[in-house]
């Protein structure tokens, strides 16, 4: 089950999102941007669910502080606003986000996008997972190889 944060000022919005999503995966929301960065913080999530337009601390600005964190930078931001032009949805893109919804927002829609970007970014986790581990099981491989060859007098050089 995957752990997505969602971001609004707007509590109707915040609930109808979380209803949405909870029933599939672990959703903790937030009001500000300011308050999404402290729970990110706090606890990793695997995607963030951003509203745009926001007081304060607008997305734009949390998803910049978002992906200069290498805590957060590669988690997955899905942009939800209310405004349709294509200004806004560049910028988003340009901002880091890998997609853009557009409100009111329409549940199956969401529900699909946030679906299709968390397999995207598990996926992508786990193959780099296993990327490390077979390098680091190839680099032990590549030591014990040198210390049998130096151990009976056939070192090779580097």
């Amino acid at each position: 089950m995957g752990r997505v944060l969602v971001v609004d000022d707007d509590r109707s919005a915040l609930s109808l999102l979380s209803g949405v999503l909870e029933r599939d995966f672990t959703v903790t929301t937030a009001s500000s941007g300011a308050e999404a960065l402290e729970l990110l913080a706090a606890s990793p999530v695997d995607l963030i669910l951003l509203d745009m337009m926001m007081p304060d601390m607008d997305g734009l600005e949390t998803c910049a502080a978002i992906k200069a964190d290498s805590r957060t930078a590669e988690v997955p931001v899905i942009f939800i606003t209310g405004m349709e032009d294509e200004d806004a949805e560049e910028a988003a893109l340009d901002a880091g986000a890998v997609d853009f919804i557009s409100k009111p927002i329409k549940p199956r829609i969401v529900e699909s996008r946030v679906r299709l970007q968390l397999q995207n970014y598990l996926y992508l986790q786990f193959l780099e997972k296993m990327l490390r581990e077979k390098s680091s099981t190839l680099e032990s491989l590549r030591e014990e190889s040198r210390a049998l060859l130096a151990s009976i007098g056939l070192e090779r050089p580097n």
